[in-house]
């Protein structure tokens, strides 16, 4: 708090450093005082409180475990072996999640080129 106090934009203003400082100590202290922030900063640090932000508390395990090495190895394998990358990228490279063709017979026909035909 008194920190907060001495580096206040309002009591600093011809220092642009002053009200940046400002900024990081609040972001300090809502971490702080925030239990889950908390736990997720103390955990995962500053970078978990970011994934926390952008994708949810949920997500943060899931992301740390994807950013392991032998997790990466494990996919670039299992895409290997199976050739199709397990569908993930869904290219239909295999053909089996491949959506149906169109029939051309039900394709939409504009009445002036039916027109222009006859």
């Amino acid at each position: 708090r008194k920190l907060a106090l001495k580096y206040h934009p309002d009591k600093n203003p011809d220092d642009p450093a002053a009200a940046e400082r400002f900024k990081e100590i609040n972001s300090a202290h809502a971490t702080l005082s925030d239990e889950d922030k908390r736990r997720l900063y103390d955990q995962y640090g500053s970078l978990g409180l970011y994934v926390a932000e952008q994708f949810g508390d949920d997500a943060v395990k899931h992301y740390f475990l994807m950013s392991k090495w032998w997790f990466q190895a494990l996919v670039l394998c299992c895409g290997t072996l199976t050739c199709c990358c397990c569908c993930c990228f869904c290219f239909f490279c295999c053909g089996t999640c491949c959506p149906p063709k169109e029939d051309e017979s039900y394709k939409y026909v504009d009445p002036k080129d039916l027109e222009a035909q006859m």
